[in-house]
């Protein structure tokens, strides 16, 4: 439209433009249906079937011509031709930013045309009270339009009154009399000034249409005399033909006007002030004695102004450098509509709403008595009327089920304020009638005002209604399955599942109808609590999971197994956690077959998952899983194994403790299962440690100092009176046997507890770490026996795997790691393998530095990352 204003519509510059538009207009069309889509508003917010867009400038300004012009929204088909895109471009281009010029632009273009693939769609919009501050085009239009001498006495309605006299009193002057020049006759107080001689005019009599438009075109001749001296004599002459109740009822207006002067301050022309009030009487009237339906009102007020037209005409020199500045002016319908709707009493609001009738209401009408009761605290009311609206859906004729689908779509937010069911209500009604409504046009409007009451719903989380919209989804897939893939992705409520799982967490006790809404979408739900299991850091938020997905029952299960027979590596290992604490046969049955077809980084994610699942038996679950772990993670599984508690698990790590059985594994593995009989607590593994602890080859021990300190260890944990014998001969250190491994402690709020202190170094060591990507050099700042954090000095990218190289003194610690989530430039690890010449120097390390620092070790973590 711009384009379209500064180059004209053939321009090269609009022609690449305008084709740019139509080929985004053809790609957001859906694909199947005929449907098309709507382009609908609701204050300042523009909607595309139902869906608040990204609101900007333009968009709100484009929003609010469309609202002023009285158009609701903007159907396009899915058959949309270029003809009627242009002719839709060029409507609103031409209308410029004069909201009534733009709505007669449109309706000439599009409206009256049967075939037109773009239908408009209007809604007359009025204000609820004259105190919203609205300003009518009356009071946009400046008072200099006419003279300084006539601007005197044209607003002040004794003149007027005055002129009506002196007009009489020319006509009676030309039957005999003098004549009597304009404005110069006193406004008499003992009689009506203007009557005819002998007559005075008392009270009002009832008004008729015909009395009406007499009195709108004798105030267009007062305009046309001010403006002009020459037609003073057609205003004497148009009084003279002025029929007695007109002049009467005239008489009285300004006299009215003329004692509320002093109250009001307002810059609308005292011309135009008399037609409106003299139309907005005229409408009540009819409309309080029942000759006029609430849908004929609007019909009446186009008549009445158009009947001012010639009036305005007059008066519209600042309402044309209004439109010209780009300011929205509105339609004078829509202004008589609204000082109508704001005459009305409350009492015949009230009825009207509640009447058969409402869909004829304006939307903005009902939001704002609505609001109103809502701030009065009357929810019953509101929740009434809201309750009659959506009546209209239920109507035989078109015009009030096409009413009511526009108006829901502005309403839905007001569903949410009363108590109750409304918005369920609201929703189960729209989908019903979507499923059976045959009109296409129809099921487009119904659409969108059920994704925008769905979005509501979920904002507000009203998960009584969030259940009906599954409810409806789940019906219209049974007869209109296309329907339905349109639906989806706008109603987006298996989207907003993350956020409320998320929520759930902080509440005392999870709400029963979350538990219908998960059970409804339960495939969804499924793969999101897994997936927020998996990212779980607190033993309470995994507790909280794990009850959620026992809520969903059998059908929760079975999409886990399906998850992890045959979905994608990221959401198959995401169940893992899950299924250790609900269904273990079922993971022991299909995880290892899984772990065959995974790398390193899974088998990885699947012991610290079931290590997050916490449960009782967890131990005896990795021990079946140690045959088919990477050789790397088996290290980390013998950790949780101990971590576990689970005795039933200690016979098998006593026999990989053996000496003799280490042949045929790593001394890492070897080591690892003698530190996690220590945290077992096992007494059968008693001789066997102290084997490894005494045991001799010739004149030195026969097993490495690093094994025989943990094999110490181990048995002060079993026995500490048997441990200390022991260890008082066996000539270890006690600085060495003073860094330990960690028990389990039940009390820790973390998913994993750490396994081995970790010690803040008194001065940073220098490492470094080469991986298939390269080398890159850290300096250590935390370090324990089962890893580290350090900073990197460049950004060299890494992957999830490396060697380690320590540099202590001449000598050098390497180890094989696995790295963790660190901040851009940090990088914490884990030690999943070394020799232990290498891990007896660590422990020296670590020794020295608790004995040379002031402050070594590291303080209870909070859960944040470290700054």
């Amino acid at each position: 439209m711009k384009y379209v204003r500064l180059y004209g519509f053939n321009h090269k510059r609009t022609e690449a433009q305008f084709e740019i538009a139509w080929n985004e207009l053809q790609q957001a069309l859906p694909k199947s249906g005929d449907g098309g889509f709507l382009l609908g508003v609701s204050g300042t917010k523009l909607l595309l079937d139902g869906v608040p867009l990204d609101s900007g400038q333009a968009e709100r300004s484009f929003a609010q011509l469309l609202t002023t012009a009285g158009l609701a929204s903007i159907n396009f088909s899915s058959k949309v031709t270029v003809d009627d895109f242009a002719r839709l471009v060029r409507a609103f281009a031409v209308g410029g930013s004069k909201a009534q010029d733009v709505a007669k632009q449109i309706k000439d273009s599009l409206a009256d045309a049967k075939d037109s693939t773009i239908r408009i769609n209007e809604v007359k919009f009025v204000a609820a009270d004259p105190a919203t501050g609205d300003v009518m085009v009356a009071s946009q239009i400046a008072a200099q339009t006419l003279g300084p001498e006539f601007k005197q006495w044209l607003n002040d309605p004794q003149k007027l009154l005055q002129l009506i006299a002196a007009a009489e009193g020319a006509r009676t002057g030309a039957e005999g009399g003098p004549m009597v020049p304009l404005g110069s006759v006193p406004l008499s107080t003992g009689g009506s000034a203007g009557a005819a001689p002998g007559a005075a005019f008392t009270g009002t009599v009832p008004l008729q249409e015909e009395e009406v438009i007499q009195t709108i075109r004798l105030l267009t001749r007062f305009g046309e005399a001010g403006k002009d001296d020459s037609k003073a004599a057609l205003l004497q002459v148009e009084l003279s033909k002025t029929d007695p109740n007109t002049k009467l009822n005239l008489q009285q207006l300004l006299e009215s006007l003329a004692s509320n002067i002093p109250k009001e301050d307002s810059d609308t022309p005292l011309l135009m002030k008399a037609a409106e009030h003299m139309a907005i009487r005229f409408a009540l009237e009819r409309y309080q004695k029942g000759e006029v339906r609430v849908n004929a009102v609007h019909q009446m007020m186009e008549h009445m102004s158009r009947q001012m037209d010639t009036l305005r005409q007059i008066l519209k020199i600042q309402e044309e450098k209004m439109s010209k500045a780009g300011i929205l002016v509105e339609s004078h319908a829509d202004i008589l509509d609204r000082m109508f709707w704001a005459e009305v009493p409350e009492a015949g609001k009230r009825s009207v709403l509640l009447s058969n009738e409402a869909a004829c209401v304006p939307p903005r009408n009902v939001r704002q008595f609505v609001e109103l009761l809502l701030e009065r605290g009357d929810k019953e009311t509101a929740g009434g009327i809201l309750l009659n609206y959506l009546g209209g859906l239920d109507a035989k004729d078109l015009e009030p089920r096409r009413k009511t689908a526009i108006g829901l779509s502005q309403l839905a937010d007001l569903y949410t304020g009363p108590e109750g069911p409304l918005m369920g209500t609201a929703i189960r009604k729209a989908g019903e009638q979507l499923l059976k409504d045959p009109d296409a046009e129809l099921q487009s409007l119904l659409a969108a005002a059920f994704v925008r009451l769905s979005q509501e719903a979920s904002a507000c989380r009203n998960y009584v209604a969030v259940g009906e919209v599954c409810t409806a989804m789940q019906n219209l897939a049974k007869k209109r399955p296309a329907l339905v893939i349109d639906l989806q992705p706008r109603i987006g409520v298996e989207n907003r599942l993350p956020e409320f799982i998320e929520e759930t967490l902080r509440l005392p006790e999870i709400p029963h109808d979350l538990i219908l809404v998960l059970r409804q979408t339960s495939q969804a739900a499924v793969e999101h609590l897994a997936d927020r299991f998996f990212r779980c850091m607190r033993r309470e938020e995994c507790d909280r999971m794990v009850d959620l997905v026992k809520q969903l029952g059998q059908a929760g299960l079975n999409q886990l197994r399906e998850m992890l027979r045959t979905g994608q590596s990221r959401p198959a290992s995401s169940a893992v956690g899950l299924m250790s604490r609900l269904d273990v046969p079922s993971l022991l049955e299909l995880l290892p077959h899984r772990l065959k077809e995974w790398n390193r980084f899974y088998h990885d994610v699947v012991v610290r998952q079931i290590a997050y699942g916490a449960a009782p038996d967890r131990g005896r679950t990795l021990l079946e899983l140690l045959e088919v772990v990477d050789p790397l993670v088996l290290p980390q599984a013998l950790d949780e194994i101990g971590m576990s508690g689970d005795r039933s698990a200690a016979p098998p790590l006593v026999v990989m403790a053996r000496a003799g059985e280490a042949e045929l594994r790593p001394p890492f593995v070897q080591l690892k299962a003698i530190e996690a009989l220590g945290r077992l607590r096992d007494p059968d593994a008693a001789p066997d440690l102290r084997l490894i602890l005494e045991a001799k080859k010739r004149w030195k021990f026969a097993n490495h100092r690093e094994l025989r300190v943990a094999a110490a260890q181990t048995l002060a944990k079993i026995d500490p009176r048997y441990g200390a014998q022991v260890i008082a001969d066996s000539g270890l250190q006690p600085a060495e046997l003073a860094i330990a491994p960690l028990d389990a402690a039940p009390a820790c709020p973390w998913v994993r507890q750490r396994r081995y202190e970790r010690i803040v170094l008194p001065r940073t060591v220098s490492a470094t770490i080469s991986s298939s990507w390269g080398k890159s050099r850290i300096m250590i700042r935390e370090l324990s026996l089962g890893g580290g954090m350090g900073t990197k000095e460049d950004n060299l990218r890494i992957g999830s795997e490396a060697n380690l190289d320590i540099a202590s003194g001449m000598r050098h610690i390497r180890a094989q790691v696995l790295l963790r989530r660190a901040r851009v430039n940090e990088v914490g690890f884990e030690i999943v393998n070394t020799d232990m010449e290498s891990r007896y120097r660590l422990r020296q390390l670590l020794a020295e530095a608790i004995e040379h620092g002031p402050i070594t070790k590291e303080l209870e973590w909070d859960g944040n990352r470290r700054t």
